[in-house]
């Protein structure tokens, strides 16, 4: 075998290739930004022939260097026969957004645009052992359910991460032992986003710390993994066949149970409806609901008691509903449509089951509303922003 061939990141992308895709090659979009990590991907695709699209986002965020990196994808598509495409964007359009997640948008828009235009099957990305860590850990600190602890996945739909298991070490060595050209962006030494707050200023004391951390870190993925797996085994056993929830087996269950495999059942049937924590924490009154009677899960959605089941039922068609809330009515602490209000400094510790607002960011009359798709917010403490649905989801 050769050199190449022998490389622990080509025989990692070879291994991901045999398990995901066994009938052969794929036509792949590829994104390359130019770094390292991506010029990795992009060299291992030429040398084993696989028909690629290099796709290169150039968003001028850092001036001529930006155009640098897009000269540097262009060039070596050029001397190794592979197609590319350059889009060019304007970085002051992603307005009050979070920047990076304005970026990851567009650029994935673009991807599966050109996977569809070019009827290519798979967008294949550089993600990395390194990346995944990272997601994790990011995960967790903003308090995200176990199910989410599980990272991202090698093979999502259409979309392929062929060197998940390949540390970033090891694809320096990759890019030094094939002379791989490269570009390193500058922004990434900066710890503004959270991403790189964490390689930069924890990564180094963990890795003094706590040798071997990083391999501890991503047995989390599996065991979340089997939790999902588990809480769906018990989740099968107390539903019907047509979905309805089984009460004697539902409330057998230990109570700390009842919330998890209530959330799990919500999941599978009604993935749309965002279930709040407070919303689960509030179950134990289920026990006494008498046949009729029904608990709300959001405007729409509620929980329905018909003799020997619990239903989850639509109550109504979506609704925007809104109320509108003056500085005198947060000041004198009203009680407004079951909504409390309280003025006091930021607290030290934050209640998860109460909103907290920056008060000096608040335009009144506050609106307050059900929440819409490409709603966002931006969290106390936090430079960037986060879309409501995501929140949602995570928690």
């Amino acid at each position: 075998m050769s050199k190449f061939e022998l490389s622990p990141v080509v025989k990692s992308f070879q291994k991901e290739i045999q398990i995901y895709l066994p009938e052969g090659a794929k036509k792949m979009v590829a994104g390359i930004s130019g770094g390292p990590d991506s010029m990795c991907l992009l060299y291992i695709l030429h040398r084993l022939n696989y028909p690629t699209l290099a796709v290169h986002c150039n968003y001028g965020l850092r001036g001529d260097a930006s155009n640098q990196d897009q000269k540097l994808v262009e060039e070596m598509c050029s001397l190794w026969s592979m197609d590319c495409v350059s889009v060019r964007f304007d970085y002051n359009d992603f307005g009050s957004q979070n920047f990076q997640a304005w970026a990851r948008d567009r650029r994935y828009e673009v991807f599966n645009e050109l996977l569809l235009e070019n009827r290519y099957d798979l967008i294949v990305t550089a993600h990395h052992r390194d990346d995944q860590i990272e997601t994790i850990l990011q995960k967790i600190m903003r308090g995200a359910g176990i199910t989410a602890w599980k990272g991202m996945d090698v093979f999502d739909g259409n979309l392929f991460r062929p060197l998940l298991t390949v540390k970033k070490s090891e694809i320096m060595q990759f890019l030094h032992d094939f002379n791989v050209p490269y570009r390193i962006d500058s922004s990434n030494e900066e710890s503004t986003y959270a991403r790189n707050f964490i390689r930069n200023n924890w990564f180094p004391d963990l890795n003094k710390l706590f040798p071997g951390w990083k391999n501890n870190l991503l047995e989390i993925p599996r065991r979340a993994e089997e939790f999902e797996k588990l809480s769906g085994y018990v989740t099968d056993q107390v539903i019907t066949k047509s979905g309805a929830i089984k009460r004697d087996d539902f409330l057998m269950l230990d109570e700390i149970l009842q919330p998890v495999i209530l959330h799990s059942i919500l999941k599978k049937k009604f993935p749309e409806i965002p279930v709040s924590k407070g919303f689960l924490k509030s179950l134990s009154g289920i026990k006494s609901m008498q046949t009729g009677s029904s608990v709300s899960i959001t405007e729409e959605f509620s929980i329905f008691r018909d003799r020997n089941v619990f239903v989850i039922k639509n109550e109504s068609p979506a609704v925007t509903h809104s109320l509108s809330i003056t500085k005198k009515d947060v000041i004198e602490e009203k009680g407004i449509a079951g909504y409390g209000f309280k003025v006091e400094e930021l607290p030290e510790m934050f209640n998860a089951d109460l909103l907290t607002i920056d008060m000096s960011k608040i335009e009144f009359p506050l609106k307050l509303r059900t929440w819409k798709d490409g709603d966002f917010m931006k969290p106390l403490g936090m430079k960037g922003t986060q879309l409501i649905s995501d929140h949602l989801t995570n928690r």
